[in-house]
């Protein structure tokens, strides 16, 4: 059987068929000689920018894509005429009333002579739209996370005061009253006594833990009394219940304000829970500092060392709640692990008007 006639690939084409390939590409191609004069387009340029025909004059490539008489100030393909370096850059362009993105490339002649430049050119106004959408829903979706939080912030607090201020009265009047029975009752009626005696011990039990749940539920200390202090009772309940040893540094000079402060305290929380879920530290170290007008917090520990995966997993859910609480002041978080040398958490919030910090 005959075999067919294979083409090869590396095989010179011929004008016309460089002209179609050429044609075919819908980015816009100019090429231009050192004075920026067009001398050649394909069809997508000659359609989008309305290029003068063949032979006609003043056909200067900052008058099609610019709309100007002149090279614009700082133009990067100048640059690349007087260089010889590649440059590729975006602009709004009003003249086309379109994002677009230029690609500029030098052109050597076969002495290595640079005799021009080549401007390929692709509309990109749609990505720029998508992109500019996904900020917006981004931004939206911010928000409502914040609003979400404050709303549950306040319902902490209402639930936090509620506990303490009703059902902890009514079990201190409970308790004196049992106490009162208590005294009143015949000492020869040891049973009744032994019973009392044990109904005060276990008042007192629910009321160690009511007190435990409101404060776990909001710190009192933190709308009383402020931020260090609530850190502070959080660093001590932190050591009790774990046993690992927690220093804190504060050097701050002003008072924060509640919503900031909360913010500071939650980060701060969810920090340390971090440390007893994965990092089998011994040890903590917090600092909360003030400087140019901005409040640093860092937390770091003596544990195994957080690797890239865990700081960029999509369903690490505590770490993407530190990054929203911080990034709602336009403030930074930076993570960072070294292995078995522990885990570095660093928060930066500025402390500027909230107006102008919020997004």
């Amino acid at each position: 059987m005959k075999r067919p006639k294979q083409i090869d690939a590396l095989s010179p084409l011929n004008k016309q068929d460089w002209t179609g390939i050429f044609n075919t590409i819908t980015d816009m191609i100019t090429i231009h000689d050192k004075d920026f004069n067009i001398i050649h387009a394909n069809d997508a340029a000659k359609n989008n920018l309305y290029l003068p025909l063949p032979g006609e004059k003043d056909a200067k490539c900052f008058k099609y894509y610019h709309g100007t008489l002149c090279p614009p100030t700082g133009c990067p393909s100048c640059e690349c005429v007087k260089t010889g370096i590649p440059s590729s850059f975006e602009l709004f362009e009003p003249h086309l009333n379109r994002n677009i993105e230029i690609r500029a490339i030098p052109r050597f002649d076969n002495e290595n002579n640079l005799i021009g430049v080549i401007h390929i050119v692709r509309d990109i106004s749609k990505r720029i739209r998508d992109e500019e959408e996904i900020r917006k829903t981004s931004e939206e979706l911010r928000k409502l996370t914040s609003h979400l939080q404050s709303v549950r912030e306040e319902e902490r607090k209402h639930i936090a005061r509620e506990i303490h201020d009703e059902l902890a009265q009514l079990l201190t009047a409970l308790n004196m009253d049992i106490f009162w029975l208590h005294g009143k009752l015949p000492k020869e009626q040891k049973t009744i006594h032994e019973k009392t005696a044990s109904m005060l011990k276990l008042i007192d039990k629910i009321l160690q833990t009511v007190s435990k749940i409101s404060s776990e539920l909001r710190p009192g200390l933190l709308d009383d009394l402020g931020l260090q202090e609530a850190m502070e009772w959080q660093t001590d309940e932190f050591q009790k219940r774990t046993g690992i040893k927690c220093n804190v540094a504060f050097s701050t000079h002003n008072i924060i304000d509640q919503e900031r402060a909360t913010t500071v305290f939650r980060i701060f929380q969810e920090t340390l829970t971090n440390v007893v879920r994965h990092a089998k530290a011994t040890r903590v170290a917090v600092a909360l500092k003030e400087k140019d007008h901005e409040l640093t917090l860092e937390v770091k520990d003596n544990g195994r060392g957080i690797t890239e995966t865990e700081i960029t997993n999509p369903d690490a859910f505590g770490l993407i709640g530190i990054r929203e609480r911080a990034y709602y002041w336009k403030g930074k978080v930076k993570i960072s692990g070294k292995p078995d040398k522990g885990t570095t958490v660093t928060v930066r919030i500025p402390l500027n008007n909230k107006e102008e910090q919020k997004i």
